[in-house]
């Protein structure tokens, strides 16, 4: 007989419904995305290429051990089965998981730092061979040094991962969003006063203490700051063999191990960035930064809002509700993400003037190289947002082994050796083009197995393609329409706006505006059910 529900795990939770989430974590990873732009933009005005290239190198192992351990199998597989013990009133028993798996997943992951810390320079080298080279052994040299401050900042942002997880599953979320923008301010500000104390080396202690500060710190303080039942309550325990803890690496393991597109598409980009001539290596990861940005704002925040709610639903057994849920914030996603796309290429060039164009980096060359990258990266907005959103699908059907594999099986076949060539012709704006290309093959091939899977009699409850399919043809029409409306535009001003930060702002209100009138105009008149919803929802915020 299942224990009765304690009256704590009876309270009622404070909770938020699903379009006030993705607005306020939409709002608070604006923030988010903005500090940490105005970080680079600091970093790359005030440090030269080599040392950029070092900074930029000095992420690839603690970024990698961050997305695999604390950002991905942490967040995705921890929820859903806290969430599954706390909905069902056993409260001691979702305590117990925690306290079980801080401290079984901190150790392995002090073991993993430390190790890494020792052979750093190994291991940059195999990861990134192209620094080895002769005339890149400053930046080799200083990468290393980079990323043995940097790596024990994973720990922060383990603790601070399952700290969120826990903040999330009770659907408060307002800490999610703060924690990458105190991080980043705190790197700043300390990375700016050490720089002329410890010189470029002071950027990469700012991280550390960032994470501490930002990752950890804050959502420590949230959580206590919640109703008695919701603060952590923490007993050390090592109990591996715990059915949950047992259930947890079940569904984390893929993750952990995989090499999913998603997580490491970067990594392959910058293997093979390493080798190419000048800035490259910074180049890239500006332009990345830039389109993550606009991702952030519009993708993250969806995926982060909707999974607590497809966990509870699936939970539940309502796979009807849960596939609606699916079909009608994909269609949506899409509809705003797609101009948005246009939109942003159509500014490549004006906006990273805006944002890099200073100091060492105030160079017409390197700006239209990170522009030009940036729009490449930007032509797959949409892929990124949306296979983001269907991932939280499997994994709130405790599938994460499936996304996983697909986005294993399309690295190591389809985009490795696509990137190989792409970065032979075209170099770094190869690359770029390859994560596009690879992130459009990822997200139809999950969309179509989700679609699968939701079909079969157990769940009977498909996502419906012929109106997602609908939702992606017209709103593609009016982006074309956008598209074609916008460098017109763009024709029509050149020359006319003064070649200054200035002129740059008045370009994009130019042609933001034309643009942005020809898309609504095309929506409209394409009936597109997404801008019906939308217009009617803004017509009854008016009224009211």
């Amino acid at each position: 007989m299942p224990p009765p529900a304690s009256p704590a795990a009876a309270e009622p939770v404070q909770t938020t419904r699903p379009m006030q989430a993705v607005l306020i974590l939409s709002a608070l990873y604006f923030l988010a995305r903005f500090t940490g732009l105005l970080q680079r933009q600091i970093i790359s005005a005030l440090l030269p290429g080599y040392e950029t290239n070092a900074y930029v190198a000095a992420f690839w192992l603690p970024d990698l051990l961050n997305y695999l351990v604390a950002g991905g199998a942490i967040s995705l597989t921890f929820i859903p089965i806290f969430t599954r013990s706390w909905s069902q009133g056993r409260e001691a028993e979702a305590w117990r998981f925690f306290s079980t798996l801080l401290c079984v997943m901190g150790l392995i992951l002090v073991v993993l730092t430390t190790g890494m810390m020792i052979w750093t320079g190994p291991l940059i080298a195999m990861f990134l061979p192209g620094l080895t080279a002769p005339d890149k052994i400053e930046t080799f040299e200083l990468a290393v040094a980079m990323t043995r401050i940097i790596l024990p900042a994973q720990l922060f942002f383990y603790l601070g991962g399952l700290l969120v997880g826990v903040l999330n599953s009770f659907k408060r979320f307002g800490a999610t969003g703060w924690t990458s923008a105190l991080n980043n301010l705190v790197a700043i500000l300390v990375g700016v006063v050490l720089l002329h104390v410890v010189g470029p080396i002071g950027f990469a202690w700012g991280i550390l203490l960032g994470a501490f500060v930002g990752n950890f710190l804050l959502p420590y303080l949230a959580l206590q700051r919640g109703p008695q039942s919701q603060r952590p309550n923490f007993t050390p325990r090592f109990a591996f063999g715990d059915p949950a803890v047992r259930r947890f690496f079940v569904l984390a393991l893929p993750i952990m191990l995989g090499v999913s597109l998603p997580v490491i598409d970067q990594k392959v980009v910058m293997y093979f960035a390493s080798s190419l001539a000048g800035d490259a290596l910074t180049h890239l990861d500006n332009a990345h930064r830039v389109m993550i940005a606009a991702q952030g704002v519009l993708g993250q925040a969806a995926a982060v809002a909707a999974f607590p709610y497809l966990a509870s639903e699936s939970a539940a057994g309502d796979y009807r509700a849960f596939s609606e849920f699916l079909r009608l914030g994909l269609r949506r996603l899409l509809f705003v993400t797609l101009p948005v796309s246009v939109l942003l290429i159509l500014w490549a060039h004006p906006l990273t003037r805006l944002i890099y164009g200073y100091g060492f980096y105030n160079d017409p060359q390197k700006l239209h190289e990170t522009a030009f990258s940036f729009a490449l990266f930007t032509v797959g907005l949409f892929a990124w947002v949306a296979q983001g959103f269907l991932a939280r699908g499997f994994y709130a059907l405790s599938d994460t082994r499936t996304p996983t594999i697909i986005g294993s099986v399309l690295t190591v076949a389809f985009l490795i050796p696509l990137c190989y060539f792409m970065a032979q012709w075209r170099g770094a704006a190869g690359l770029a083009l390859a994560t596009t290309i690879g992130a459009a093959a990822y997200f139809a091939a999950i969309l179509l197995f989700l679609d699968a899977r939701l079909q079969k009699p157990s769940y009977s409850a498909p996502i419906g393609l012929q109106k997602i399919g609908s939702t992606l043809l017209r709103t593609g029409l009016a982006c074309a329409l956008m598209g074609l409306a916008g460098i017109l535009a763009l024709q029509l001003a050149h020359g006319f706006f003064p070649d200054d930060k200035i002129g740059d702002l008045a370009l994009m209100a130019w042609t933001g505006t034309v643009a942005v009138f020809v898309f609504v105009a095309s929506a409209a008149q394409f009936e597109i059910p997404e801008w019906l919803w939308l217009r009617d929802k803004i017509r009854r915020r008016r009224r009211a």
